[in-house]
């Protein structure tokens, strides 16, 4: 099954959502070219961070699966990255394992109710 895109995506949730595109390009605050370039996918560079959490949540969406699509790091998430220099290690070292990111929370999960 063919992987589905970030602009796909964006525009087959807003229209089952029937929001038109206008309509969702005001309520974020972009213009319509903006979103209908993305939607078909002819933007070269991704949305920025916050205009995809904007779209996940006027389109009660995913926003971790939307940056995913976008090929993008959430912010938070390379502030952990980069606050700790083990990090890259971590996460190389996982990958090589090929432990998938459902194991590691898992063992995470299990970790955290075995502690006090």
């Amino acid at each position: 099954m063919k992987r589905e895109k970030l602009g796909e995506r964006i525009k087959r949730v807003r229209q089952e959502r029937r929001l038109g595109l206008r309509e969702t390009a005001t309520k974020l605050n972009i213009s319509a070219t903006y979103l209908s370039r993305i939607e078909t996918c002819q933007e070269a560079s991704p949305p920025a961070e916050k205009v995809i959490r904007g779209l996940a949540e006027l389109l009660q969406d995913d926003f971790d699966e939307l940056m995913q699509l976008a090929g993008r790091v959430p912010q938070d998430v390379e502030n952990v990255i980069k606050g700790d220099p083990r990090m890259p290690e971590f996460l190389r070292t996982a990958r090589d394992a090929n432990v998938s990111g459902e194991d590691l929370l898992e063992m995470l999960r299990t970790k955290r109710k075995g502690q006090p």
